[in-house]
């Protein structure tokens, strides 16, 4: 049954369900996709689904081969590694404007998010509890008036985010949950050092995992250029 959100066509609902598969690696790095089975498998005609493709073919995660057919793109570490940075350089400029800002913010959104997160860490729903994760840091965009630039960060950070999923599902911690608190109270307490280094801290861990990550997933990334 098709799960429309609010506002979503088919086309967008086609990507961000084909997105998640690829992030989770349901549609393995390396494979061979087919517009109709996917088609078929989310409940819509062939036409957003191949759609959908193109405009993932432009993040760089699925790639076509003439008279081969269409691939889900091989882990590039390079392409994990820009989207980390970008991501870093944009959320610490992200968080001194927050901390900046003369308006009283209302973090209800936010305490809630912490809250959730909490709760299904401990019921070892991880797949819900990395959902939070992304609203968390989307929701900050929010309270900045800044939803269009995490729409185009979010093209390029599929790659990091591949990564990052593979990475907490085989090394559950809270240390993820201790780092959103962390960001979350610097901010409240607009100290932008603070804040500032709490996202500097969170987004450089992967630096830490990746040679874990690259090891258990050696067979689906790109071979040395």
């Amino acid at each position: 049954m098709i799960k429309l959100k609010p506002r979503e066509n088919s086309r967008d609902y086609a990507y961000r369900m084909i997105r998640e598969m690829i992030v989770n690696m349901q549609l393995v790095p390396g494979s061979k996709v087919s517009e109709i089975e996917l088609a078929e498998l989310l409940g819509i005609s062939r036409t957003p689904v191949r759609e959908a493709l193109i405009d993932l073919s432009k993040n760089g995660v699925v790639t076509t081969k003439p008279q081969k057919g269409t691939f889900i793109s091989l882990i590039d570490p390079e392409l994990i590694e820009e989207a980390r940075f970008l991501r870093l350089t944009l959320e610490k400029e992200l968080v001194i404007l927050l901390c900046e800002s003369n308006s009283d913010k209302d973090f209800s959104k936010l305490d809630e998010l912490i809250n959730l997160q909490e709760f299904y860490l401990k019921q070892s729903n991880y797949e819900k509890f990395l959902e939070l994760d992304d609203e968390f840091h989307r929701y900050f965009f929010q309270m900045a008036a800044k939803s269009n630039i995490y729409s185009l960060m979010k093209g390029l950070n599929i790659h990091f985010d591949r990564a990052r999923k593979a990475l907490f599902k085989s090394k559950p911690t809270l240390q993820t949950l201790n780092e959103h608190k962390e960001i979350l109270t610097a901010i409240k307490l607009k100290d932008k050092e603070r804040a500032k280094k709490a996202i500097e801290n969170h987004l450089t861990k992967y630096q830490f995992d990746k040679q874990l990550f690259e090891k258990e997933y050696n067979q689906y990334f790109t071979k040395t250029k």
